[in-house]
């Protein structure tokens, strides 16, 4: 097989960042670098709080525009406010912060859904600048490094076969996957200068029981952006 991935020698250098320290996230910034992760492991409360939601709400979808400081409110509102919502509130809570921190924005696009197959099972890039995921729950994201990507693999150029036939990696070793409560920022082919070095992902394959809690923060122009295509579309 021909295979061939980034076509300059510069792209060859666009790497991930891992860490077991939150502030490590700001390495995003860097241009060589097209995701960062914050490593950690859930405590047993968080387990306990995201096994309780997903039994309690099973077809749970929540999205919204929220502010960092009306997070606990609102969540609240919409989970119910006790003992075994509590941890997973407050836990969501701070990330949503860090997030806007990291970014100096106050309003993010938060939203948290129950999954019991995959939403995106294709590897694809996301026109966006960057994108926040965790899993509290169930298998976690999927994603290829940078320089095992065929890029001209991607969308149509599968020409309709499975990804693990089309070329679009050479071994199914080359698929990284993120675990259970790690926090990720994937950049997107919509961050400045970045077209064409987006993170390549896809939702995680995985026989059995797939029920997962899966959380995205998003900047509000996408939520926007979106929401402007689908009234011109009406």
């Amino acid at each position: 097989m021909n295979f061939q991935v980034a076509n300059k020698n510069e792209d060859l250098l666009i790497k991930n960042h891992v860490s077991n320290n939150s502030s490590e996230l700001s390495e995003i910034f860097n241009e060589d670098v097209n995701i960062a992760i914050w490593k950690r492991h859930l405590n047993n409360q968080l387990i306990n709080a995201s096994n309780y939601i997903i039994n309690e709400n099973p077809d749970l979808q929540f999205s919204e525009l929220v502010k960092y400081n009306d997070v606990d409110k609102i969540l609240f509102n919409n989970l119910g406010q006790n003992e075994n919502t509590l941890y997973l509130v407050k836990d969501i809570s701070r990330v949503v912060k860090l997030f806007c921190d990291l970014f100096s924005i106050n309003k993010v696009w938060l939203r948290l859904d129950a999954i019991e197959s995959p939403m995106c099972p294709r590897f694809h890039v996301d026109n966006l600048k960057c994108r926040l995921v965790s899993t509290y729950k169930g298998p976690a994201t999927q994603w290829l490094p940078h320089n095992l990507v065929n890029r001209d693999k991607l969308g149509h150029g599968n020409n309709g076969m499975p990804d693990e036939e089309s070329g679009l990696f050479l071994k199914e070793t080359d698929i990284k996957e993120l675990n259970t409560g790690d926090v990720a920022l994937l950049k997107g082919d919509g961050w400045k200068n970045n077209q064409g070095k987006g993170l390549v992902h896809r939702s995680p394959h995985k026989v059995g029981d797939y029920k997962r809690l899966y959380m995205t923060i998003d900047f509000i122009d996408l939520y926007l952006r979106i929401f402007k295509n689908h009234k011109n579309e009406s």
